[in-house]
């Protein structure tokens, strides 16, 4: 698992949880997650609709390192050429 904030990386989720990692966290209507304890404990805060939310001061701030499950993918460039044989090979 990565922290979305911070970027730091831990083995397992079981582990992220025993160390206080939360799952998931609204800034605004958009969800965000997963956030380490050091990030969570600094920047999030418990909303009065009993939901994890950024502080007011940071909200707009922060550049969030998105989850993604799979890595990236590599660019692929295919060449094709063309001979100005071609209605001899049709033939």
């Amino acid at each position: 698992m990565k922290c979305v904030i911070c970027g730091i990386t831990i083995d397992s989720a079981e582990k992220a949880m025993d160390e206080g990692w939360i799952p998931y966290f609204y800034e605004g209507e958009k969800e965000h997650g997963p956030a380490c304890a050091g990030c969570s404990d600094s920047l999030v805060e418990l909303g009065k609709d009993d939901e994890m939310k950024i502080k007011e001061k940071y909200r707009g701030k922060i550049k969030y390192k998105e989850y993604q499950d799979e890595a990236p993918r590599e660019s692929l460039v295919i060449g094709i050429a063309l001979s100005n044989d071609l209605p001899e090979i049709l033939n």
